[in-house]
């Protein structure tokens, strides 16, 4: 009989023998995935406990994709496309209340304009009560956000107290798709012209045109637009916004491929002349700055405020055969100029910190150049 030390010694030599030739065949059999594939056949053959193949394959590309160490690459799970498309839309299905949590009760502190809400006559202060009956004191915001969501064309019932007098009231209201308004604008004495632009959803353009006729039709005759702290959005409204600015024809961003062949987007026009200021700051990011950087770039305006955000990465989405999403990195871009952005930023022409001096140096500035000059022969003493 062998001794039991020796058996054990034959036993373990054996074993191994055996895992090193299924190992070996293994990867011989899967040489561009050998790794992962011998690990999914392992926990196929010897894991004890259930296997969700779904969430352990969701699980690798996770991993994967997390692995290329870029911040902007993701992957989209299929629950998690409609608040992804909502989100890189800019637009929700609801009725217009923009509300804030005071002392654990949500108030409506505005209506977004020509919402269901607004129509109806939604009164910014009233208390939301309850959504369909149900009280939501002490809910979190965004799980009244989720109650109010819904198909459009649906309705939903809320109860309010109105602000003074206390008495209740119900609004029934058709759900339906809200594109909150990106752009504010107002005349400034001077006269200048104001605009503020929120974002880059594909209806910002339209937005923004609308706004320079209204502000040149009031008689501004210089322009300041503000894009601080806006996030970016899609590539094709910054070049359609950078065209209502530049003539055509005009440079407006250099896109560098992975195959580094550079290609540069123009101007559509018509452009415009009125003198033009543009406000920057650390959250101006991604489209934001490949608009700032083009009017930068071209001399067809100053910019004011601090150094950018450094978005520089152009990503793209990929629809994925379970119905998720694969949001990758595909190319990098750099100002007209040729100067790269990603991780560094635009620099300003001038350099202002403080919120409120930035717009009273854009200003001084944008008045320094719309005054009339002074002419020896017009000047009289009195």
């Amino acid at each position: 009989m062998m001794p039991k030390v020796r058996r054990w010694v034959f036993f373990l030599v054996t074993f191994f023998a055996l895992f090193l030739g299924d190992l070996a065949v293994a990867r011989a059999a899967a040489p561009g995935w050998s790794l992962l594939d011998e690990v999914r056949s392992l926990t196929e053959k010897n894991y004890a406990g259930p296997l969700n193949w779904a969430a352990l394959e969701a699980g690798a590309v996770q991993g994967l994709v997390e692995s290329l160490g870029d911040p902007y690459s993701e992957y989209i799970a299929p629950e998690d496309i409609p608040d992804f498309a909502s989100s890189l839309n800019d637009e929700y299905t609801g009725v217009g209340i923009i509300f804030q949590d005071l002392e654990g009760q949500a108030v409506i502190s505005n209506t977004v304009p020509g919402s269901p809400a607004a129509r109806l006559g939604v009164v910014p202060g009233s208390v939301l009560l309850a959504v369909d009956g149900r009280p939501v004191k002490g809910l979190p915001l965004e799980e009244i956000g989720r109650l109010l969501s819904g198909k459009p064309g649906t309705y939903v019932d809320l109860t309010v107290t109105l602000p003074g007098s206390g008495s209740r009231r119900s609004y029934y209201l058709r759900r339906e798709v809200i594109r909150p308004p990106v752009v504010s604008s107002r005349l400034l004495a001077g006269p200048v012209g104001y605009l503020y632009l929120r974002s880059f959803p594909y209806w910002a353009p339209g937005e923004v045109e609308t706004a320079l006729a209204e502000l040149e039709a009031r008689g501004a005759r210089g322009i300041i637009l503000d894009l601080r702290g806006n996030p970016g959005g899609y590539l094709d409204a910054a070049l359609e916004i950078a065209s209502l600015f530049l003539l055509p024809d005009k440079p407006v961003v250099q896109v560098v491929g992975r195959d580094k062949k550079v290609t540069i987007l123009r101007s559509r026009g018509p452009g415009q002349d009125l003198p033009l200021v543009v406000l920057v700051d650390r959250g101006t990011a991604s489209a934001a700055e490949i608009l700032a950087g083009a009017l930068q770039a071209n001399h067809a305006a100053i910019l004011i405020g601090t150094r950018t955000y450094g978005k520089g990465a152009l990503q793209t989405i990929f629809p994925l055969s379970n119905g998720g999403a694969l949001k990758l990195t595909t190319a990098y871009y750099r100002t007209p100029a040729g100067q790269a952005i990603d991780g560094e930023g635009l620099i300003p022409d001038i350099e202002v910190t403080e919120g409120r001096e930035q717009l009273d140096r854009a200003l001084k500035v944008l008045r320094a150049q719309i005054a009339p000059p002074l002419v020896a022969g017009n000047l009289a003493c009195r």
